[in-house]
């Protein structure tokens, strides 16, 4: 039986226009009544997670920062804060591609470099605590993790040029058509999955998660019930135990004339809300 769902934001839960499916919240207040974990698996910044799942946002776990912080509600459970001198080596590197907008993540705030000012729409779509600075040692806090946004949508081609110039136990990925993001190499969100399995005395069987991007495939491959969307890339889908409808046909909550179609055996992480 099915104890914890977790989910990625971008892509996944949330459809093409960033919003939730009209039943989502009934459906949640269904899994919380049935006393199941609902973790949001997501690289997006922990507060800008916790404000979008307001009232139930302190009965719900969060990986956020792809795995570097980990919460119950507020209630921090784990952290990874990166190497003073590898956050250094990053922003020296970023420094030299000026068409791409770095955002440096810690847990309080956010961190962009004054330049990027004409970016602040976009930075407001995705960060609810942030900061512009003039220079990274204006920066008091740990950071979790470097975050680019590209506005050319050529992430792939960065991904290669960054990559031959980070250390090897950094790396960097996509995270949509437009993000990237780098991170040490041991962190992740099957990092973060793995850690709340263990915490909550979970197995892999109990266990379901959604997903679409390259930064979920360690979390697909740290559980047995894997649902990759119709939208996710095709490495997610190979490894999925299923791929169901896109995020535009919600496919996480599902709607109840979807669930009529499906077989218990195949989507049992979501029938059950409804049985």
């Amino acid at each position: 039986m099915i104890h914890l769902l977790a989910t990625d934001m971008d892509g996944t839960l949330l459809n093409s226009q960033k919003e939730f499916d009209n039943e989502f919240f009934e459906v949640l207040q269904k899994v919380l009544e049935k006393e199941m974990y609902f973790v949001i698996a997501s690289g997006n910044q922990f507060y800008h997670l916790y404000n979008q799942f307001l009232p139930y946002s302190d009965e719900l776990y969060f990986i956020s920062e792809n795995g570097s912080f980990i919460t119950k509600g507020k209630k921090e459970l784990y952290s990874f804060i990166m190497d003073k001198q590898d956050v250094q080596t990053i922003y020296n590197i970023l420094k030299q591609y000026s068409e791409i907008m770095p955002v440096i993540g810690g847990k309080e705030k956010s961190y962009i470099p004054q330049q990027y000012l004409s970016f602040k729409e976009e930075i407001e779509r995705h960060y609810d605590e942030y900061a512009f600075i003039d220079d990274i040692h204006e920066i008091k806090e740990g950071i979790l993790k470097f975050s680019i946004h590209d506005p050319q949508h050529h992430v792939e081609k960065y991904v290669e040029l960054i990559k031959k110039e980070l250390p090897a136990y950094l790396k960097i990925m996509t995270s949509g058509n437009e993000w990237m993001d780098i991170q040490h190499e041991t962190i992740n969100k099957g990092v973060g999955i793995h850690f709340l399995m263990n915490t909550l005395h979970l197995t892999k069987e109990e266990c379901a998660v959604f997903g679409d991007q390259m930064n979920d495939y360690e979390l697909f491959q740290n559980v047995h019930y894997s649902y990759a969307m119709k939208n996710a890339i095709q490495p997610l889908k190979e490894i999925a135990f299923q791929v169901i409808d896109s995020n535009d046909e919600a496919g996480v909550t599902g709607n109840k004339r979807n669930l009529e179609r499906r077989t218990l055996n195949v989507s049992s992480s979501l029938y059950w809300i409804w049985k």
